[in-house]
């Protein structure tokens, strides 16, 4: 904030010198003035600067529960057209190793709300949710819903529910699938509070019934706060954005700015203390009154056309904020090499933008990128691969996907344990990436599924050399603490060389191709053209 201090020095050290030298007192006055309409046009920029960063957050939540709702449809999806009873569904949940990175749970009831499968814990206790609101509301309505917060009746923990209706083959309905967001964990509330990390201030998440989702105070979560006509909880509900500075938040008057979300009817807040977020106005706010009080009318008319003047760079700033928020222009607009007033101010507000655009990086970088190994996840994988398809079927160069199982993973685990079966992941991403092109993409999707990418091939054939390279890769043993052992792997790959492939296809005849690599003993790779009736060729077997 020291830019800002040193421009409202500068300011009205400027104004006081023209005034006084022509018309002497009279000129503190119209200092006065231009100084509250400096205050005036701050607060605003401030605060718009303030809502953009909070739109932001509001996308990144509304797409986190857009992709979950995705995730429970497709498993809705799976049990439909298999035609799965609900007496074979535990055994479902726990072959979906996605739904553990996802959700802190998820159970699946039957029509008279009784448990039938739970993820975490198959021999849960039976417990019945016929009077949950969000289990009538998705019988009711035939589609998914988003509860209100709740306490778990499994966990006893702070839950959102999402649900999605279950059908058999004949499309009856025949029970319901839920997953649960537990509120408390680092995954749901650690990302949000980073926004704030080293500021004043504070996050928090409201429901349209006032009851709180997220706040860092964790007592508060599940609670209805005061919602009475003045409070901070009415201001955040009563309009879908805006902000107002004129609230009391226990005692302290803040500055609130709120957005509300897409998917879900929540609102997310920022309350940020006024004395923080007008620091650099404080020092100069009594000066300013002083001097207006003495204002005449000839001085104060010759002063508001001095302070109008001077106050340009200020109507800019304005607009390059209002620029950036229509998306005309980038934040590159403030750094500027102007050294007066206008030139520190532009460059705070260039510094507290650049914050701003390193926390929505930060904040994609999380969404996108596996924690244990570091590779790209499922939904960037999900957003690449149409994009990839996309590029060769404008090119007309031949485009690659393989899927890859590490041979026997479970047995590492079951006899070596998990952190070893973490080890070999964490080994196997490693190896993997080296053996590829540094055109090639790598993602891990679940558990020791992982896929690649293959753009600009030469020629179908360049995936023989590529599967080769891959296997020979993981022949070394892995060093596991004091353990060596040797991980194999299976690799289906699908080749496309036609426009027109969608990415469902390419993924059948990836799949079909892993299940030949498997059915044939595993450890070799196979090579499927899309729209062939079987695997092509196995090679690369040791």
């Amino acid at each position: 904030m020291q830019p800002l201090s040193r421009f409202f020095f500068s300011f009205k050290f400027k104004i006081s010198a023209l005034v006084v030298a022509l018309l002497l007192f009279a000129g503190i006055g119209a200092g006065g003035i231009s100084l509250l309409i400096a205050e005036s046009e701050l607060r605003e920029v401030i605060a718009r600067q303030e809502l953009s960063l909070l739109t932001g957050a509001a996308a990144f939540i509304d797409n986190d529960l857009q992709n979950k709702r995705q995730l429970l449809k497709a498993l809705s999806e799976e049990i439909n057209d298999r035609g799965l009873p609900l007496s074979d569904l535990q055994s479902l949940l726990e072959a979906h190793e996605t739904l553990r990175d996802t959700f802190f749970n998820v159970n699946a009831f039957d029509l008279s709300g009784n448990l039938v499968a739970s993820l975490r814990d198959r021999n849960a206790r039976r417990i019945n949710i016929a009077e949950r609101k969000y289990f009538q509301d998705t019988l009711r309505l035939q589609e998914g819903v988003v509860s209100q917060p709740i306490k778990s009746a499994l966990s006893g923990q702070p839950v959102v529910v999402i649900t999605q209706p279950l059908r058999d083959a004949d499309g009856q309905l025949i029970g319901i699938v839920l997953g649960a967001i537990d509120l408390l964990r680092p995954s749901f509330s650690a990302q949000l509070d980073a926004l704030r990390s080293g500021a004043d201030g504070y996050l928090f998440i409201v429901a349209g019934n006032g009851v709180t989702v997220h706040h860092p105070d964790k007592t508060r979560i599940l609670e209805k706060g005061d919602d009475a006509p003045g409070t901070v909880l009415d201001a955040a509900l009563r309009t879908p954005e805006g902000w107002e500075d004129g609230l009391l938040d226990d005692g302290v008057p803040v500055l609130l700015v709120h957005k509300h979300l897409r998917e879900v009817d929540w609102t997310i807040a920022l309350s940020y203390p006024l004395r923080s977020a007008f620091a650099s106005m404080q020092s100069v706010r009594l000066r300013a009154l002083l001097g207006a009080a003495v204002l005449t009318a000839c001085a104060g008319l010759f002063g508001w056309a001095i302070t109008k003047k001077l106050l340009r760079p200020l109507a800019k700033l304005h607009e390059h904020v209002e620029d950036i928020s229509a998306g005309r222009a980038d934040i590159t607009v403030f750094d500027v090499a102007r050294r007066d007033e206008f030139g520190d101010l532009s460059r705070a507000f260039y510094g507290l933008s650049q914050r701003r655009e390193q926390a929505e990086q930060e904040l994609h970088h999380l969404a996108t990128t596996d924690v244990l190994t570091g590779l790209n996840n499922r939904r960037l994988f999900d957003a690449f691969l149409p994009q990839a398809l996309a590029r060769a079927a404008r090119s007309g160069q031949p485009v690659a996907l393989a899927i890859l199982d590490v041979d026997h993973f479970k047995d590492i685990n079951d006899t070596l344990g998990h952190a070893a079966g973490d080890q070999v992941l964490v080994e196997f991403a490693r190896r993997l990436s080296a053996a590829v092109r540094a055109s090639d993409t790598v993602a891990r999707l679940a558990g020791d599924e992982f896929v690649i990418v293959f753009e600009q091939l030469s020629c179908p054939a360049e995936m023989h050399v590529l599967g080769k390279r891959i296997l020979e890769a993981m022949h070394a043993p892995f060093t596991l603490g004091s353990v060596q052992r040797v991980v194999q792997a299976s690799i289906g790959i699908a080749v496309t060389h036609s426009a027109g492939v969608d990415v469902e296809e390419l993924m059948r005849a990836a799949d079909q191709a892993l299940y030949g690599v498997k059915t044939a003993g595993r450890n070799s790779f196979a090579i499927n053209t899309v729209g062939a009736e079987r695997v092509a060729l196995v090679r690369g077997r040791s």
